[in-house]
């Protein structure tokens, strides 16, 4: 099995950067209790910033796939569609140098 590295870039429309950010900080404990996580970090461009970032490492292709059809996964995407500008940005990473693994 081969872990899964990605990031995933978020921007929100004009004014709607504050109610995004508490939508997304509202599904991180759920997120990282899934079965698979290794890593679900999120970030933000600056204080008053419309980018998110979210860092994330999954146990296997599996593990992120369980994740994206996940309830609350879907239930976040329902509730953030007015709220961003477009589809995420998703990046995958292989990993070539990592301190724990």
């Amino acid at each position: 099995m081969s872990k899964v590295h990605l990031t995933a870039r978020f921007v929100a429309k004009q004014g709607q950067a504050d109610q995004l950010e508490k939508e997304f900080l509202a599904v991180v404990p759920t997120v990282r209790q899934e079965q698979g996580c290794l890593r679900y970090d999120l970030h933000r461009e600056s204080k008053e910033g419309n980018e998110f970032l979210f860092y994330e490492i999954w146990e296997s292709p599996e593990a992120l796939k369980a994740h994206a059809q996940s309830a609350h996964m879907q239930a976040l995407h329902e509730s953030a569609q007015d709220l961003v500008g477009g589809p995420a940005q998703l990046t995958f990473w292989n990993a070539l140098d990592r301190v724990d693994g």
